[in-house]
């Protein structure tokens, strides 16, 4: 449930203690996103098992021992178990983003009455990120804006 980019933008100044945006609803976008590094490992784990069940099966190649044969395989299909790994992921990945909601968060002191429950911490760092993000989407239409004037302003001088 957390998000990565929430640790990736710098605290604001005053912020961080700030929770006077505690009484009034914050909007959030609520996804719930497997995690990556698992379906990795797994299909890393599962290529080296089919590897080894592999050469006990088939057998060693003229002029290689077994341990060669084994190791020259659990390379091959570990990579390949990673790859299929990482799309069973990103299928995953894409199906949750289909599935997001927006939800209204707000800090309460009884946890049987929340949908949800988060820490303080959480919580904080979640209603930043969002106000953070409102905030960008405002500076990148205003630049937009007066993209837009420079340009019809060139094209008055021109005329």
């Amino acid at each position: 449930m957390a998000d990565s980019r929430l640790h990736d933008q710098p605290e604001t100044a005053g912020a961080a203690g700030d929770d006077s945006t505690t009484d009034t609803p914050q909007q959030m976008v609520y996804r719930r996103a497997p995690k990556i590094t698992p379906f990795l490992v797994t299909g890393g784990f599962f290529g080296v098992v089919i590897a080894f069940f592999w050469v006990a099966i088939q057998g060693t190649s003229e002029g290689y021992t077994q341990s060669q044969s084994l190791g020259f395989l659990a390379a091959l299909f570990g990579v390949v178990g990673v790859t299929l790994g990482a799309l069973v992921w990103l299928l995953l990945d894409r199906r949750s983003k289909r599935h997001m909601e927006t939800v209204y968060a707000r800090l309460t002191t009884d946890p049987k009455a929340a949908d949800v429950a988060l820490t303080k911490v959480d919580y904080r760092e979640w209603s930043q990120l969002q106000q953070r993000q409102r905030v960008n989407e405002e500076r990148r239409a205003q630049q937009l804006e007066a993209k837009a004037a420079a340009k019809a302003h060139k094209r008055n001088k021109r005329k």
